[in-house]
């Protein structure tokens, strides 16, 4: 069986993606208060993370630079898990429950360059989307921190 790259949120927004545990909740998503919107819901709530995470993965598959590690992915099955860990992680009432992100990319040996690939396409996605500089910059930092434990480095 393959193990899939989902870039952070891929990854993760990602990319991105595909698989995370059930041990590693997301503990990126600040308390936002009673009078301000979470990311969550800035990003459209449920329906618009998942076209997000939908935008995101069909970047991917077109970026040259990292389609490889899509290529015998199923994208919906992919999707559902990004979307829940995304959902999860930006303030939204889902439970996160798949593998953590250092056992998913493990046997990838992804370089520095393919993440910032992957993040790049998921600003792009939120670029496709219409979301705001503001949202960008808050899902960036989401994504910068899953770094280390996307490469491995860390936690």
């Amino acid at each position: 069986m393959r193990i899939i790259n989902t870039h952070a949120l891929a990854v993760a927004l990602l990319a991105i993606v595909a698989v995370f545990a059930p041990h590693e909740q997301p503990a990126f998503a600040e308390d936002a208060g009673a009078t301000t919107a979470s990311l969550y819901e800035r990003l459209g709530s449920w329906e618009g993370i998942q076209q997000i995470v939908r935008d995101t993965i069909a970047n991917h598959q077109k970026n040259p630079a990292i389609s490889h590690y899509f290529a015998d992915v199923d994208a919906a099955k992919l999707a559902g898990h990004v979307t829940a860990f995304f959902a999860a992680g930006t303030g939204g009432p889902s439970k996160y429950e798949g593998r953590d992100m250092t056992t998913t990319h493990a046997t990838m040996g992804l370089s520095e360059a393919d993440f910032d690939t992957a993040v790049a396409d998921v600003l792009l996605a939120l670029d496709q989307n219409g979301i705001g500089d503001a949202e960008k910059a808050e899902v960036a930092n989401i994504l910068e921190s899953l770094r280390p434990a996307v490469m491995g480095t860390g936690g």
